[in-house]
């Protein structure tokens, strides 16, 4: 690639980190050799650059979204005092209300009548499609719906006046 110089050094500069501009410069080359011959560019080095940038900004949106990610999975996994971190468990308070609302759920879902206990568990618990499951016990699929919904309307019911 004969632009390669020129390319490792501009994204040098803007990424500030050599093997990032080399990860971007290697990408762009990869992405180039899975291109058609019949690929027209009127102005390759303009391409070449604008294709690299293309691609360098997907990794900074990639880094952003896995801290996002990370970010949110420290805060439900792990207890901090201060500024560190003393257990990947949650807090004993959120785990006895876990179990509570578990409970009370459980509860709900024993109080449903016999067919729609039986539809929530196999859509819900057995993780059947809906048309699977109308399938299964010989009704429509909006009757599979309906059940669900009313489920779902008394279990959240339940669970809040708990």
């Amino acid at each position: 690639m004969a632009k390669r110089t020129m390319l490792l050094r501009y994204f040098t500069a803007r990424a500030r980190d050599a093997t990032v501009a080399e990860d971007v410069v290697q990408d762009l080359y990869l992405k180039l050799v899975a291109l058609d011959d019949t690929y027209a560019v009127d102005n390759p080095t303009a391409f070449l650059f604008r294709s690299a940038t293309n691609i360098w900004l997907n990794r900074i949106r990639g880094v952003g979204r896995e801290r996002t990610r990370n970010g949110q999975w420290l805060e439900t996994h792990h207890t901090s005092l201060g500024d560190e971190i003393v257990a990947d468990a949650p807090s004993a308070e959120a785990e006895i209300s876990a179990r509570q609302q578990l409970n009370q759920i459980r509860e709900a879902v024993a109080e449903l009548p016999e067919r729609t206990q039986t539809i929530f568990n196999l859509h819900k618990i057995e993780g059947l499609a809906q048309a699977e499951v109308a399938q299964r016990l010989g009704i429509s699929k909006s009757s599979v719906e309906k059940h669900l919904a009313s489920a779902l309307r008394l279990i959240a019911d339940k669970v809040r006046l708990c």
